[in-house]
């Protein structure tokens, strides 16, 4: 069998390539150079798990990680309108270091990230009454909001980026609540040792 004709490529990075490529029951996730070489492998046990680790490796080529406001833990803002993992992200958060207050729709999550400049937006698809993706083209595109960057965390990524969703990140669900984390960290600094492994689904 060969590679190219069952790996998927979900996305290109300069002179990196990230490739999903079966494995029996697992998934691996490969990093390749233009010439098709595999320079490093991660097995998966889903194919959902692979997605969250292909996202996490996107965003440390990117290296994007602004500095925090002085004098204050960073604060993330999580817009989610079940409550139980709404609790669950808001206490893995604070855990983590940071700051952090929940709401349960998109119009409610953009009345506090204007008021509230958060440091980090963490934000479910399906919401009551919009989609993360147009909650995302509004923090974009709305002059009070100070850009903060954005995980969306999602069942559904390939639809997720089909409407030209604008997240600096795109985890799927079920998610790591150690994996959302670790994404955090590329964002903001100085947070506190991992949390204790748990799942968001």
């Amino acid at each position: 069998m060969v590679l190219q004709e069952v790996a998927a490529e979900l996305w290109a990075d300069d002179n990196v390539r990230c490739v999903l490529v079966p494995n029996g029951q697992h998934v691996e996730v490969q990093l390749r150079n233009v010439d098709g070489s595999a320079f490093l492998r991660k097995t998966a046990p889903t194919r959902q798990a692979a997605l969250n680790e292909a996202e996490y490796f996107r965003l440390l080529l990117q290296a994007h990680r602004p500095t925090p406001r002085r004098g204050l833990k960073p604060f993330a803002l999580i817009v989610e309108d079940d409550q139980d993992n709404r609790e669950a992200l808001v206490e893995a958060l604070r855990l983590s270091g940071m700051r952090a207050l929940g709401c349960a729709s998109g119009e409610a999550g953009l009345a506090l990230a204007r008021e509230l400049a958060p440091d980090l937006i963490v934000v479910d698809y399906l919401l009551p009454d919009v989609t993360g993706a147009e909650v995302c083209r509004k923090l974009r595109n709305d002059p009070e909001i100070a850009a903060p960057p954005i995980i969306v965390v999602t069942a559904s990524p390939e639809t997720l980026r089909a409407e030209g969703c604008e997240a600096d990140a795109v985890l799927t669900k079920p998610c790591q609540l150690d994996t959302l984390i670790a994404a955090a960290r590329l964002f903001v600094r100085d947070l506190a040792p991992d949390v204790d492994d748990a799942q968001w689904s």
